[in-house]
């Protein structure tokens, strides 16, 4: 049998470069570096996905995947620090499969505005301004939709969208309440970045997601010589010698053994690259001191800077001819960008997503809701080590909302959510509106099984029922004792929605920033290489500088595509 495909760590005698994670970056990574002829480990603490064998709730355009404790770090929690919860924890679904949250979260293929990347630059990190970037985009895609300048055909990543004439009642009434809020049609949002609403774009195809494991590491790929995949394998820290990396230690199958390579990648993401740099001895020296761990590299910035979109949910029970079709899988399929305020510097900083169902059962077909999202925060939190044991969980700090700027612009947000329920073309279509959240009720119900689709159902049903009883059940139930708001109560009622029901979206980020050789914050130079150590690289989402105005997905792909450009570029040394 060739040990190559057994998942075992069987690695070559000599490995060029050691992949440390197989999610959105860690898949481009191994298919670009092994192409060009590097012997290439890649190691991912989850199950495999292989091609043939991918399990049908992570092919389904509905993203059912992101509710299996299978796929997701077990323990993981984080404090949200929205304002008025200081110290409140919450389960922090990150992935831990092949494909990483390419596998999980909800295949919106987002690129972010222009002013992202041109604002990296402005921070230190050369060579990552929009006309750097927009080729590694066009490289990855295979855009169904558009061409021409700013789109690419033919990469390995399908990108979608669903045409306005598909578009469930629901959604289409809320674009018609935007557009007569000066918020037009926007036909491509990934090459038009001005206010408005239009289609999502989506990695998907007709049928079926489209991970980063499906799209870079596909059969042939998987079949070349010089690229050795071992899942299930957790790296504990980093071996060094000096201050060189010369490669890891592995836990697989309660068996630790050390990797050894000319050049070793973190692509954890930006909860797990830094806690691999603290309980390596890389970071700030008093945090390491704190948990009993000798100082190898002096990097203030490991772990500060986390980053996150805030995210509050304004739902509603629609009437039964507004609910979408069975046959349209996908939960997101439009959205609104728009700006929330008059300061150039800070347009298109928010986003409105809009779903016309809110879960794979029962009751998901009737909730329906806007997602409002502050894409460009200021908050910045932490991630720390609570303990050198690499089995406890890091400290995850996102101090969402601390940043009064983030908090009032969330309750403009919110203002507007609930302006465009209200509208003419909306309140037809819909009964109560309550607010909402991914609060422990709805992560129960939205666990697989046949438990739930029977309980969904039933409560479904009871929802269509006599107007009293769908009220009492959504107030006391999911609507978490809130009443709907009166003209007199508006006011108050957004502001303790935004304090009691921010949480964060899955796209932690900034955690081991890019910048300047010379900037004491940064963690990496603007070629992905640690400062201060040799032989180490990190090229996941911790690394933005900034988080993006959109969804992370996309954006890491890209990191990853340019970043090895960069490696082959320069060699392993």
């Amino acid at each position: 049998m060739d040990r190559r495909h057994t998942g075992q760590l069987e690695p070559p005698r000599h490995l060029d470069v050691l992949i440390v994670g197989a999610g959105s970056a860690g898949c481009v990574l191994a298919r670009r570096l092994s192409a060009s002829g590097m012997q290439v480990q890649l190691v991912e603490a989850g199950r495999d996905t292989p091609a043939g064998a991918v399990p049908e709730d992570i092919r389904d355009v509905y993203p059912r995947s992101y509710s299996n404790s299978a796929y997701l770090w077990p323990g993981l929690t984080a404090d949200l620090g929205a304002v008025g919860h200081p110290g409140r924890q919450s389960p922090f679904p990150q992935a831990r499969v092949m494909g990483g949250g390419s596998s999980v979260m909800g295949m919106i293929a987002l690129r972010g505005v222009p002013d992202d990347y041109d604002a990296w630059v402005a921070g230190g990190a050369t060579g990552w301004g929009w006309a750097d970037v927009l080729p590694a985009f066009r490289r990855l895609e295979d855009d169904w939709d558009f061409d021409g300048e700013l789109h690419g055909r033919g990469g390995p990543t399908t990108i979608r969208r669903h045409h306005p004439a598909d578009w469930p009642p629901f959604t289409r009434a809320i674009a018609q309440a935007a557009g007569r809020r000066a918020l037009p049609l926007v036909g491509d949002m990934n090459g038009e970045f001005g206010d408005g609403h239009g289609r999502l774009p989506l990695t998907c195809t007709l049928t079926s997601r489209v991970s980063a494991a499906s799209a870079y590491l596909d059969a042939a790929t998987r079949e070349r010589d010089n690229l050795h995949i071992a899942c299930e394998t957790f790296v504990e820290r980093i071996l060094w010698k000096g201050r060189r990396c010369t490669g890891v230690v592995a836990l697989q199958n309660g068996t630790r053994r050390e990797l050894h390579a000319d050049h070793t990648i973190l692509a954890a993401g930006a909860i797990h690259s830094p806690a691999i740099m603290l309980r390596s001895g890389a970071g700030p020296p008093d945090d390491l001191a704190a948990v009993g761990i000798e100082p190898v590299l002096d990097l203030a910035g490991v772990g500060t800077n986390l980053q996150n979109h805030p995210v509050v949910y304004l739902a509603t029970h629609l009437r039964p001819q507004a609910r979408q079709p069975t046959w349209l899988r996908p939960h997101f399929i439009s959205a609104l960008r728009f700006s929330s305020g008059n300061d150039p510097a800070m347009h298109a900083d928010m986003m409105m997503l809009v779903m016309n169902k809110s879960s794979w059962h029962g009751l998901g077909q009737a909730i329906a809701g806007l997602g409002v999202g502050l894409y460009l925060p200021f908050s910045r939190g932490s991630v720390r080590l609570r303990s050198a044991d690499p089995q406890i969980p890091p400290d995850v700090r996102f101090a969402m909302l601390s940043d009064a700027r983030d908090h009032d612009r969330m309750i403009a947000g919110l203002s507007l959510a609930l302006e465009l329920m209200e509208d003419d073309m909306v309140s037809p279509l819909r009964h109560e509106i309550f607010a909402t959240g991914y609060s422990a009720t709805v992560r129960r119900l939205n666990e697989p099984g046949l438990r739930n689709v029977v309980l969904t159902h039933l409560v479904a049903a009871l929802l269509d029922g006599p107007d009293s009883l769908r009220r009492s059940m959504i107030r006391w139930g999911i609507g978490g004792g809130e009443r709907e708001p009166t003209p007199a109560t508006r006011a108050s009622w957004i502001t303790r929605t935004v304090r009691r029901h921010t949480f964060g979206m899955y796209h932690p980020a900034g955690s081991c920033r890019m910048g300047s050789i010379d900037d004491p914050g940064a963690v990496v130079d603007p070629t992905c290489r640690v400062r201060g150590a040799e032989g180490l690289s990190i090229v996941d989402a911790s690394i933005m500088p900034r988080l993006v105005r959109a969804n992370t997905n996309l954006p890491v792909i890209m990191l990853a595509e340019r970043a090895a450009e960069m490696i082959i570029d320069a060699g392993t040394n």
